[in-house]
């Protein structure tokens, strides 16, 4: 199941909610709630593999994502867990004058701390992704490898090289019908998005831009 039964007016109200967090423009949270409304769903009962996101910063998109997700999963079962990870300390952002430090952490801290299906990894996504085939998390009294997405949000480096390899490691864990959104790829004078629009075919993927967002959508048919 694909369809969201969250209206707009709803996704609307999440989103306004969430901007107080996080210094992304409206337009672009809302194309991000919307994505995580309509993601694939599990059967009745089932339980939906993990969102990701990398860059968490104040934590206002994770935020977003918990929010819609508790409201699609109201009366079909558990919400899936979103993960988020960010190594935060005092340390440069790449390609604008911002610095991440304690205060960023806190801020996600208060804001997420409410959900239980939230996990966070104080960690870079180069050792993230390194270590990724030895963590799992509990579920329904069992362990779960990561080894599957239900959706991929990316936002931490800008850095070109880094956010190609986030995501050629990612996408093949990517679940059919599973989306993976790329913040800012117009930094760098565009160079992520003139190489997704030259591999998509080869990726086997759907490439769409929104602003400064790309958004890869790995078709349904997708193994």
């Amino acid at each position: 199941m694909t369809v969201s039964d969250v209206s707009e007016l709803r996704l609307a109200w999440h989103v306004f909610r969430c901007p107080r967090k996080s210094d992304t423009k409206t337009r672009f949270l809302r194309e991000l709630a919307r994505t995580v409304a309509q993601a694939p769903r599990p059967p009745r009962g089932g339980i939906a593999p993990p969102f990701l996101e990398i860059g968490t910063r104040s934590g206002g998109s994770a935020l977003l994502m918990l929010r819609v997700l508790s409201d699609v999963y109201r009366s079909v079962g558990p919400a899936p867990f979103v993960l988020t990870v960010d190594p935060y300390g005092a340390r440069p952002y790449e390609g604008a004058p911002f610095v991440y430090d304690d205060r960023h952490y806190r801020a996600m801290k208060r804001a997420l701390a409410p959900y239980a299906n939230h996990v966070h990894y104080m960690m870079d996504s180069e050792l993230f992704l390194r270590e990724l085939d030895h963590f799992y998390l509990w579920a329904a009294s069992a362990t779960r490898r990561l080894d599957r997405f239900t959706l991929v949000y990316l936002d931490g480096s800008h850095d070109p090289e880094i956010v190609w390899h986030e995501i050629v490691t990612l996408l093949p864990r990517l679940i059919a019908g599973g989306s993976l959104i790329v913040d800012d790829t117009d930094w760098f004078e565009g160079a992520v998005r003139r190489r997704l629009d030259a591999t998509a075919a080869g990726l086997g993927v759907r490439v769409r831009h929104n602003g400064k967002q790309s958004i890869i959508v790995k078709p349904a048919d997708t193994a």
